[in-house]
């Protein structure tokens, strides 16, 4: 049970006690930070509600979402997709599992519009509010629900799944930063940038040891404009205690959002790290 997932050892146990003994909550809510495998894990437990290892187009599972053109999950949108449908009785089994992801985007009145079927539930449904957010919700709402705090994995169990369904290896620095996350640790791969976050690991060895020259010249191999790398920078600064630089990079980031000239910025911002180095 739950062989597909990495980490969440508590969690595993919990819910699976839950399946063996058949006492399943009619709500759940998963919430951590986001990136850690929430919704995959809720779509695995669906599964051993279900009895299923499908859920594609399975009659009795459904996934609502924030529609890409929305702020908000709106009344409408849980009216259709599962207020409609509630208590219609299950198709191919005993269950029906809706996942609602992303769930602190509902809206007051959204929570409001399901807040009825939480407190009136069909004996027959399972509803799992997946969330990187837990006061977004309404206290009526978090009173409804089985609460289900996730954490982020640990170092070796990531840097493990990342061998073995990679085969490549991050150091501890990157490991570190990503914070358990595994959806972090497959956005780096997937978007090529595992050699660009090493790229910054190796700029502040020359940092720190005052090299300007090499420190200049490699900063021409990184694009800083790049989604993380400066906040990577900015994390391995921190974790060095150079709390003055970690300043320094924050106020390059805000003049790089204002589109201000990419060279001179970044030159800048070297100049003065090393500057603050040396004078620490």
């Amino acid at each position: 049970m739950f062989e597909n997932i990495v980490g969440h050892k508590k969690q595993k146990e919990i819910l699976s006690k839950s399946i063996a003994s058949g006492n399943i909550s009619h709500a759940y809510l998963f919430f951590g930070n986001s990136g850690i495998g929430k919704f995959e894990f809720a779509c695995e437990f669906a599964k051993q509600i279900l009895k299923t290892d499908n859920l594609d187009n399975h009659p009795d599972f459904k996934v609502i979402s924030k529609m890409s053109d929305k702020k908000d999950i709106l009344v409408e949108q849980i009216r259709k997709e599962l207020i409609d449908n509630v208590y219609i009785v299950p198709a191919a089994g005993d269950r029906k599992v809706y996942i609602i992801n992303d769930a602190e985007s509902l809206n007051i009145a959204s929570q409001n519009t399901l807040l009825k079927t939480l407190e009136e539930p069909p004996k027959y449904i399972t509803i799992i509010l997946v969330s990187s957010n837990i006061s977004a919700f309404l206290t009526t709402i978090l009173s409804r629900v089985t609460q289900i705090p996730f954490e982020g994995i640990s170092s070796d169990e990531l840097k493990q799944y990342i061998y073995e369904k990679y085969n490549l290896t991050f150091n501890d620095n990157i490991l570190e930063y990503i914070n358990g996350s595994i959806g972090k640790a497959e956005d780096i791969i997937k978007n090529n940038l595992l050699e660009k976050f090493n790229a910054v690991d190796e700029l502040y060895s020359f940092l720190n040891v005052l090299n300007t020259i090499k420190a200049m010249k490699y900063s021409s191999n990184i694009n800083f404009a790049l989604d993380d790398l400066l906040d990577y920078l900015e994390y391995i600064l921190y974790k060095n205690n150079k709390y003055k630089c970690v300043k320094i990079v924050e106020n390059a980031k805000n003049r790089l959002k204002f589109n201000g000239n990419y060279d001179i910025i970044i030159d800048s911002m070297l100049l003065r790290l090393i500057d603050t180095i040396k004078e620490a």
